[in-house]
This record gives structure tokens, C-alpha cells and sequence, in this order.
């Protein structure tokens, strides 16, 4: 072959090449796209399409980089005026949904395009954080944690993550738990600037946690450093417990999930110590079973749960030992039910596990229960996200289609009731 025929063949080769989102010879359709992220409240998708003929049917796909049983693709139809030019957007507005996006949360996405002439391009996907770019963020790099602030000097920075990681070693040792998914977390230097990134925040709210994406936001304000090293903890845990027990069927019980969270905190507090011990000496422990639900709305008897979840799972850890809890925890994410995953690690049931705990405390069984009360409790804050808090029954198909669905909007748990950490 001469030297002038290779290169024409080179040159032929490099004519027919498809650059992705772009018309080629055998696709007359061409299309440049963007996206505008304006952390918390919307994403914008942008695209300019354009074709011989007039372009007709524009689809955005997006993906959300999560945690899920199944990757969910979104589709989005856009409207427009069919034409041979087409400049269109679509805008998710995350007040629609359940809550914002956590920052940094990873989205992809990508365009169908279609003209009147049958022609189809499918761009490349693409990808687009979600980033809260309201701060000069930092960042603090650990083995299956990344930190992120911007307020205090380096040594605030390290001192959050190594109490991240000292958290996951804890967890590690005593109950095998591990992250099976690297983690982000994100420290807000005020409850304002906190309350700012979130498009629902409760005036109590001190940080909200993401399980479904592995991300934390908590307020971290280097003056309160201690408090801001038991909720960083806490909340570590749960993400924890979440990646090892997630499953399309079923929760874990309270008791269990907030256990965790508070055994991985270290000593229980004086002011959860001292609820215990009045409830001890009472004998007005509230049963398993009413800790295996949501918490109650009153704050005296919020504060008694938390305690005796942290005194449930000390009692598990101590008597039965670190491959137990693991077994538990992984039986949990088969989709066990909570009777059910007790009996097979432990060989009891739910009220069994109450009695073997109250006798540990020197109680006996756990008396009948009160006459149910006629009256409502006024609402209050909890102290800490409350995850899988209903016993998994069966899923009806309804159910399995909302599950797709559910797989797509994010939520934020609340977590952290200010008054724990003794401010005003």
C-alpha cells in the first residue's frame, strides 16, 4: 500500500468515528447537552438538539448513584415544539420529592433523541454531582471515609475523621460489622449554614443522615467538639448497620439499630445513665417489644429507649459475643423477621430476649403491660434516626411497585435532637 492510500484510509476511517452526542455521517442528529446543579433545590438538564429534520421526541435518562436492590433509571419525556432546532430543559425540583439529595450525591444521565425522519441518537452518559458549593470545603481522606469542612484548622479535620474510623473500628471488633460502601461525610460549621443545605429542616434538626447514598451531614462547630464527636459517632453507626442489614423485605428492630449507634458512641452519657438506672430500680423499663417500634413522642420515655437499646445490645455483645451479633446482622438482611432472626441466632424470641435481659438487671419478667391511654401525647423531637421501625410483613405487588419507585427519591432522615448535647 503507497504512503497517499494509507492515509486516505486513515483519513476515511476518522470520518465515519461516531463522537458521542454528536451526528455522524450515518446519523444526521447532533446534540450538545449540560447540567446546572443550584444545590439543595434543583438540577437543570440542558439540550440543544438539531437534525435535517424536525426533531420530535427528546428523552432525558438519569440514574442516582445509591445504595438499591436494582439499578432504577429515570425517564423524563420533555415537551416541545417539534423543529430541525431544538433548545429544551427539564428541571428536577427536589421539593417535589421527600427531600433533597445529599451533597455529592453522583447522578448520570443521558438523551434519546428522535426526528421526524425516523433518525435516533442516543448520547453518552454523562455524570453530575450534587454539590453544595456555599463553602470552601476541605477534605480529609481515610480508608472507607472521606470528611469534608471548612471551618477549623487541620486538626479539627483529622480529629472528626479519626473519630469516624474509631467508630468503624469499634463496630469492627466487638460486632463484625463493617461499611461494605465507602462513606462521605459532610461537617457544617453552625446549625444555620446546616439548615440551609436541607429543604425540610426541623428547628431541632442538628444533621441528617442518608443512608440509601452512604452520606452523613452533621453540625460540627469546633467549640463543641466533644458533642460533635458523639453524634459523628452515632450517626456513623447507623450507615453501619444499614449497609449490613439492607434488604429489599424488612427493617431491623429500633432497639437494634439505635443500640448500635449508641454502643458505638462509647460510655452511655450520665443523663441516659440515669434513666436506666431509675427505670432499674422502678422497675419501669419499657418492654422489647415497645422499643422494637418507633420511639415514644414524649422526651422523658425517648431518652429511656435510647438508654435501653445501648443496654440491650451491651447485654448481647457481652453474653453472647461478637459472632453472634454478626450472625444476627446477617440474618437481618436475608429479610428476617425480628422474632424470626432472634430465634435462629439466639434460640428466643422477642419477649424471650426481654426476660434474659431483665434478669441480667436483676428484674424478673417483664410485668403486664398498663391500660392503654385514652389520651394523645403531644409530639416531640427524638433523639436519633429511627430506621426499620415497623415489622416486615409480607409485600404485596402494590408494594413492589412502589419499591421501584421509592428507589429513586431520597430521603433524609433527621437525626440529632439538639438538647442531647446540653445547648441551648
Amino acid at each position: 500500500m503507497t504512503l497517499k492510500l494509507a492515509l486516505l484510509s486513515v483519513m476515511l476511517l476518522l470520518a465515519v468515528v461516531a463522537v458521542p452526542g454528536t451526528g455522524t455521517a450515518q446519523n444526521p442528529i447532533s446534540a450538545t447537552s449540560s447540567a446546572e446543579v443550584h444545590f439543595p433545590n434543583e438540577i437543570t438538564f440542558n439540550l440543544r438538539a438539531e437534525s435535517p429534520a424536525p426533531i420530535n421526541q427528546a428523552f432525558l435518562n438519569y440514574r442516582i448513584d445509591s445504595i438499591a436492590t436494582v439499578e432504577a433509571t429515570a425517564v423524563v419525556d420533555l415537551d416541545f415544539n417539534p423543529a430541525p432546532v431544538v433548545v429544551t430543559s427539564w428541571t428536577w425540583e427536589m421539593k417535589k420529592m421527600l427531600g433533597s439529595l445529599p451533597p455529592g450525591t453522583g447522578i448520570r444521565y443521558n438523551w434519546l433523541i428522535r426526528d421526524a425522519s425516523g433518525n435516533r441518537l442516543e448520547t453518552a452518559w454523562q455524570n453530575v454531582e450534587f454539590n453544595d458549593d456555599d463553602h470552601p470545603w476541605r477534605e480529609a481522606v481515610g480508608d472507607n471515609v472521606t470528611l469534608y469542612w471548612y471551618e477549623g484548622d487541620v486538626a479539627f479535620g483529622e480529629t472528626l475523621l479519626a473519630v469516624a474510623e474509631d467508630a468503624l473500628d469499634t463496630l469492627a471488633h466487638d460486632t463484625g460489622a463493617e461499611l461494605q460502601e465507602d462513606v462521605k461525610v459532610y461537617a457544617y460549621a453552625s446549625t444555620e449554614d446546616l439548615h440551609n443545605a436541607m429543604l425540610f429542616p426541623q428547628e431541632w434538626m442538628g444533621g441528617a443522615a442518608f443512608p440509601d447514598y452512604g452520606t452523613l451531614a452533621i453540625e460540627a462547630e469546633p467549640r463543641y467538639l466533644p458533642s460533635a464527636q458523639r453524634d459523628l459517632a452515632h450517626e456513623m453507626a447507623h450507615l453501619v448497620t444499614y449497609q449490613m442489614t439492607f434488604n429489599p423485605y424488612g427493617g431491623i428492630p429500633t432497639w437494634l439499630d439505635e443500640g448500635l449507634s449508641m454502643y458505638a458512641e462509647g460510655d452511655l452519657s450520665s443523663s441516659f445513665q440515669t434513666a436506666l438506672s431509675s427505670a432499674v430500680a422502678d422497675d419501669t423499663l419499657l418492654s422489647v417489644e415497645t422499643v422494637s417500634s418507633s420511639f415514644p413522642a414524649d422526651f422523658d420515655q425517648a431518652r429511656l429507649s435510647y438508654a435501653e437499646s445501648y443496654s440491650l445490645v451491651s447485654f448481647l455483645i457481652q453474653q453472647h459475643g461478637r459472632d453472634k451479633m454478626l450472625d444476627l446482622l446477617n440474618t437481618f438482611k436475608q429479610g428476617a423477621t425480628y422474632d424470626g432472626a432472634l430465634l435462629q441466632v439466639y434460640g428466643v424470641d422477642t419477649a424471650g430476649l426481654g426476660n434474659q435481659w431483665r434478669a441480667s438487671l436483676g428484674l424478673g419478667p417483664q410485668p403486664s403491660p398498663a391500660p392503654p391511654q385514652t389520651t394523645s401525647t403531644p409530639t416531640a423531637p427524638h433523639f436519633g434516626c429511627q430506621i426499620g421501625a415497623q415489622e416486615p410483613g409480607p409485600i404485596s405487588p402494590v408494594a413492589w411497585a412502589a419499591l421501584v419507585l421509592l428507589l429513586m427519591p431520597p430521603t433524609a432522615l433527621a437525626i440529632r435532637f439538639r438538647t442531647r448535647r446540653g445547648r441551648k
